[in-house]
């Protein structure tokens, strides 16, 4: 018995490390979709992988601030990566030489501005979304993403003095690089190759006139701040309660 609680363990292990891959030690789920920064959705399990069901596309009509990573390909992030490459659109050369010290890179882009976000999603543009994940409590927010890009648009990611995501259109978003404070080239996410990301879920709290508000954006291995909840139904109990 005991050796088959072992076996099932690490086929547990091995599952989960399959659908995961380690960025800068902070674990991201791997994917072969185009998953945008900053999107809603679900995220499906799979026994070697899982999938983002993508569901909304909030209104940000302020620009984001992200963060980037240039990051090294290593052997495991480049089999991820040409998993993705294999069934997105973006025509994306990745020129990986085991025998050569220097290696190609793809960019991580995390959400730098979670209080922007989460004002965002509490406007009255958003009033059908938020209604949405105060229903839906496992529900991700993505807040980081793993993109690998030709080399002239990473570069510009490098050079760039600051990065934001912003509307291109009707819900439809990009990147925009500044370089001394002025707009130097804007790259759409459909330009590049999604392999990773990794979402966040939302804390739950009444406001001064008791009304729900989602207050932070945590991941799903830390808790939400004292007095603020990943379910809005149970903070609307903390309403009613506060009511009588």
């Amino acid at each position: 018995m005991f050796k088959n609680f072992l076996s099932a363990g690490c086929v547990l292990l091995l599952v989960t490390s399959c659908k995961t891959i380690a960025i800068d030690q902070v674990s991201q789920t791997n994917t072969t979709q185009q998953v945008v920064l900053g999107s809603i959705g679900l995220e499906k399990d799979f026994i070697l992988q899982s999938e983002f069901n993508n569901t909304s596309i909030p209104a940000y009509k302020t620009p984001i601030k992200v963060s980037t990573i240039v990051t090294p390909f290593t052997k495991q992030t480049l089999r991820v990566f040409a998993k993705a490459n294999a069934l997105q659109a973006a025509d994306v050369n990745v020129n990986y030489v085991d025998s050569i010290k220097t290696k190609p890179n793809y960019v991580k882009l995390q959400i730098a501005d979670k209080v922007a976000v989460i004002h965002a999603l509490n406007n009255e543009e958003n009033t059908a979304v938020k209604k949405y994940l105060s229903y839906n409590a496992d529900v991700h927010i993505i807040t980081s993403i793993s993109l690998a890009l030709n080399q002239p648009d990473l570069d510009a990611i490098t050079k760039a003095d600051a990065v934001f995501l912003v509307e291109k259109g009707y819900k439809t978003y990009a990147l925009q690089l500044y370089k001394d404070a002025v707009k130097t080239q804007t790259i759409p996410f459909n330009q590049g190759v999604v392999f990773a990301f990794k979402g966040s879920n939302c804390c739950w709290q009444a406001n001064k006139y008791h009304k729900l508000e989602i207050v932070d954006l945590v991941s799903d291995y830390n808790s939400c701040p004292n007095n603020t909840y990943r379910s809005a139904k149970r903070s609307e109990k903390k309403i009613h309660t506060l009511n009588y």
